[in-house]
């Protein structure tokens, strides 16, 4: 049972004296402009831009002065610019169900492939999810560290990964502040999660600055081989309409019909890529089209002039100032919304310790335990999720 971690405030250790200091402090603060009191409570919006050609050629060459950005139709100045040569962390999140217990080996040594790609200035976590949601790295250059943690990934269990997107965007990527990106490996079919629903991490992706790429692997196959073979009695069917329940494995057409609309969603609110994997030879292409694409990533942001609080989306738009070429970023934003006990920009993001849960604000009722052991010269640190 999780224990529930509560923070005491500054005050309660300080003399009288000291309490009394305080006011008197705050009152001896200068005044502040109407420019600096609109900075400090307006956050900078950062959008993920990849620019191609008409033909889909990635451009990695322009400079700020080559992009226009517009919200609500309406002309914004860029304050900042991360070109695609700065380095980027990238979350690598991995389906670990009972749907991949074929395929676990070979996705494996995709994956390891995949972060050996990436520029090695880049920094890289490793996730898994089945029942539980596990960080079995945190974020580091070291590819050793990067492969133990692949290679000790199990498969088994159901498939919780509205919690396990949760999770990956609120508590391991939002207290990252340059350029970040989330890699999700899954057949998109949840069969586990109670926390986090669909629509909850779908408004999610429409706020973070992360970046979701998705991949669909299709499990659908593996699914209806290993239900036929778990209810067969001396290799003859049994008389049933409804085949027996695997953890993890989705039960119908639809419900993975559902999971690749859900993935395509996810990648299209974030500003990146939905690919599909249909079979275990489209995966090395598919990592790899994902390495040149974070490769290719710029960053930009700026501050809106509208500086409303009333929680309504504002569409983005991204203009290149070249001829014949394109930018693709997220559609837009959720401007922050006042009241409701939540704080309209807050100061810092969430702790390893309490994760934010919809609708419930910062509680610790998914709270991270960390474990860390020496394997030879390597170190491994697990989260998981209880």
């Amino acid at each position: 049972m999780p224990s529930i971690k509560r923070s005491i405030p500054l005050f309660a250790f300080l003399p009288i004296g000291a309490l009394l200091w305080f006011p008197l402090r705050q009152a001896q603060k200068p005044k502040q402009t109407n420019d600096q009191a609109i900075r400090v409570q307006v956050e900078m919006v950062s959008l993920p831009v990849v620019v191609t050609t008409q033909d889909g050629k990635r451009v990695t060459d322009l400079k700020k002065e080559d992009f226009e950005i517009f919200e609500d139709k309406v002309p914004q100045q860029i304050a900042g610019f991360a070109a695609t040569d700065e380095p980027i962390s990238v979350a690598l999140l991995l389906d670990t169900s009972g749907s991949m217990q074929r395929k676990l080996g070979l996705v494996q040594d995709r994956a390891i492939q995949f972060v050996d790609q990436l520029h090695p200035d880049d920094s890289v976590a490793i996730m898994s999810f089945a029942d539980d949601v596990s960080l079995l790295e945190d974020f580091s250059i070291d590819r050793d560290r990067a492969a133990y943690g692949i290679k000790e990934t199990r498969a088994g269990g159901s498939t919780a990964i509205y919690e396990a997107v949760w999770l990956a965007l609120e508590q391991v990527l939002k207290p990252v502040n340059e350029r970040k990106a989330l890699v999700l490996f899954t057949d998109g079919v949840d069969t586990a999660s109670r926390r986090a629903s669909m629509k909850e991490t779908l408004e999610l992706a429409k706020e973070t600055k992360a970046t979701i790429y998705c991949i669909y692997f299709n499990t659908e196959g593996d699914v209806d081989s290993m239900q036929r073979r778990s209810g067969r009695v001396g290799g003859i069917p049994p008389p049933v309409i409804v085949p027996p329940s695997i953890p993890g494995l989705g039960t119908s057409s639809a419900e993975y019909m559902e999971a690749r609309s859900y993935l395509s969603k996810l990648s299209e609110y974030s500003g990146g890529m939905n690919y599909d994997a249909l079979k275990t030879e489209d995966l090395e292409s598919v990592f790899a089209q994902i390495a040149r694409e974070l490769a290719s990533q710029y960053s930009i942001g700026y501050y809106s002039t509208n500086t409303k609080h009333d929680g309504k989306f504002r569409n983005v738009q991204v203009k290149v100032n070249r001829p014949g070429l394109v930018a693709r970023t997220k559609k837009g934003y959720y401007a922050p919304k006042a009241g409701k006990g939540q704080v309209p920009f807050p100061a810092s993001g969430p702790s390893r310790s309490a994760s934010r849960l919809p609708n419930e604000g910062w509680i610790s009722g998914w709270e991270f335990t960390w474990f860390t052991q020496r394997a030879s010269t390597k170190h491994r640190s697990e989260t998981r999720l209880r």
